[in-house]
């Protein structure tokens, strides 16, 4: 009801007052449409009278920048009314609402309102006249910057990696230095911004080296913007993801490791062949998140200033839209949209990825799918041998798992 007033009245000048009761109705028709979803009888007759209430509002006042508003904001009140007067009957029932769309499969229930959602979204991108000329001729520059952020995302993922396992395992350590280290270590970078660190990092690590009076000191210490954020992003989610090792390596029952002892493993192959093996199901997903967050987290990066032909999504977004500031909503739309479209990418091999290590995890058919299995009992088998067959239940398949005692069968 209220969209194509919107649309029609934005490039009019309206009174404060006006636009104030106009979002008042707008929230009244969204709380009414949404008790409708409720267990109150009553919420059929509020949502009835916001239907009949908002259009003769707007019909009395003119519309907010002409009388065509009231009369479109009409027609859609008197679609409103015979649709509540259709579902009359399921007031106070959200049940009955949901059994009447029973038939239709969720995923296209889901797929209809982002569907409705695209279209609003593109109903109000429409009303900012975008300049999509200009958005065809700089998409492919501002493209380009996806190689650049995933090349990061990935040196810096590894990093990050190596750095929470070695952290998981001080922090499980009993040795005071190894302790010590990983916990200082852990402290600093989750307690401190992120952007923060890329700077101390980019502009704070050659003062350092400047301070010892050494040129090769200097040199190494000064870094590119490319391997600053690499250090930065890899240090940061390492602190943050040595936690998420820690908890999976605790994830691992201590039997594992008592028969690993038992079998006389030292400390690094009772980790590689028994507890990390099995804490991989755990750590891989957390992992995943970490690594589309971090990809997103890449565009930071752009504020500590970057070579032109390495310049990733965020930053060619800015240098595009530099050259001319009118086009700075067009420039961020075409980054939005891409860093979304990665996400989304590698969203669905995580989850693929996710499914393939918990497949030995999963349980077994249902009882209802098992076939009967028939046994034998006493006699010989033969015609009068006094033999009897009769159907048990079959016993599920149970996965052997490193550690577990297997008895022989009776």
């Amino acid at each position: 009801m209220f969209l194509p007033i919107i649309v029609w009245s934005t490039k009019e000048n309206i009174a404060p007052g006006k636009i104030g009761v106009f979002g008042i109705g707008c929230l009244l028709c969204l709380g009414a449409g949404a008790l409708l979803y409720s267990r109150w009888a009553w919420s059929w007759w509020v949502a009835f009278v916001v239907a009949l209430a908002t259009p003769t509002w707007l019909l009395a006042t003119g519309g907010l920048t002409s009388k065509s508003e009231g009369y479109i904001a009409a027609v859609f009140g008197a679609a409103t009314v015979v649709m509540l007067l259709l579902g009359r009957r399921a007031a106070g029932h959200p049940d009955a609402m949901a059994l009447a769309s029973a038939n239709i499969p969720f995923r296209v229930k889901v797929g209809i309102v982002w569907l409705a959602i695209f279209f609003v979204i593109m109903v109000m991108l429409a009303l900012f006249e975008l300049d999509t000329q200009w958005i065809r001729e700089n998409f492919r520059y501002i493209a380009t910057g996806v190689i650049w952020t995933v090349l990061l995302a990935v040196c810096a993922i590894i990093l990050a990696v190596v750095l929470a396992l070695f952290g998981a395992l001080g922090r499980l350590s009993k040795n005071p230095v190894a302790y010590g280290i990983t916990g200082f270590y852990t402290s600093f970078f989750r307690g401190t911004p992120l952007i923060v660190q890329l700077f101390l990092i980019y502009l704070a690590l050659p003062q350092i080296g400047a301070s010892f009076e050494r040129l090769s000191v200097v040199n190494i210490l000064t870094l590119t913007t490319f391997q600053a954020g690499v250090l930065g992003l890899g240090l940061n989610y390492g602190a943050y993801m040595t936690e998420i090792f820690r908890a999976g390596i605790q994830s691992v029952g201590h039997g594992q490791a008592e028969a690993a002892d038992a079998l006389g493993m030292s400390y690094a192959q009772r980790m590689r062949r028994v507890v990390l093996p099995q804490a991989t199901r755990v750590i891989i997903p957390p992992t995943g998140n970490e690594f589309i967050a971090m990809m997103k987290d890449t565009a930071l990066v752009s504020f500590l200033g970057v070579e032109l032909s390495r310049a990733e999504l965020f930053r060619r977004a800015q240098l595009a839209a530099s050259e001319n500031v009118t086009e700075r909503l067009e420039a961020l739309l075409v980054a939005a949209g891409m860093y979304w479209l990665l996400t989304a990418i590698f969203t669905f091999f995580q989850r693929r990825l996710e499914r393939r290590m918990g497949k030995g995890y999963e349980r077994g058919t249902q009882a209802a799918q098992r076939k009967p299995h028939f046994v034998q009992v006493g006699g010989a088998g033969g015609p009068g041998g006094g033999a009897a067959v009769i159907e048990m239940p079959e016993i599920p398949e149970v996965e052997a798992q490193p550690g577990m005692p297997v008895e022989p069968p009776p």
